[in-house]
């Protein structure tokens, strides 16, 4: 009974240790999108013309299938305007979100399995007086 009990609370260990090295690689993955995002929302202040910066206000990750990096993971975001004009170039993580501004709605999958990740996303920009649709327009960007 002594080494069943031993044994089962070696296993157990084991397992917890195993869960514990897996959640930093899970964590460092997820800045890896995180920082797609981020660079997806620069690509898009240098061209969109937009008269003020946009910047992260939530990123939605979907888990991959079996954690299997070749997988191309689903991501939704939403970037916001900010009160910081768009031809400063400062770091928008630095900018206030402007009352009333535009928000714009994000969807996309990006693939990390490759030398060079590849992302393919789309926005839907609402306006702040209208989230019935009206002032919605897409946008697809594909970072490389």
């Amino acid at each position: 009974m002594r080494l069943q009990r031993g044994w089962t609370m070696q296993v157990t260990l084991l397992v917890l240790g195993l869960l514990g090295l897996m959640t930093p690689l899970a964590c460092a993955q997820d800045q890896w999108y995180q920082d797609w995002v981020n660079e997806f929302i620069q690509q898009y202040n240098a061209k969109s013309g937009s008269e003020n910066l946009f910047r992260l206000s939530i990123l939605n990750l979907q888990p991959g299938e079996n954690n299997d990096p070749a997988a191309p993971r689903l991501l939704s975001f939403t970037m916001r305007e900010t009160v910081c004009p768009n031809t400063e170039n400062p770091n928008p993580d630095e900018c206030d979100f402007k009352e009333n501004g535009l928000v714009k709605e994000c969807i996309g999958a990006i693939a990390l399995d490759s030398p060079k990740p590849s992302a393919d996303i789309s926005c839907d920009g609402v306006s702040a007086e209208s989230s019935e649709g009206a002032g919605r327009r897409a946008q697809t960007c594909r970072l490389h």
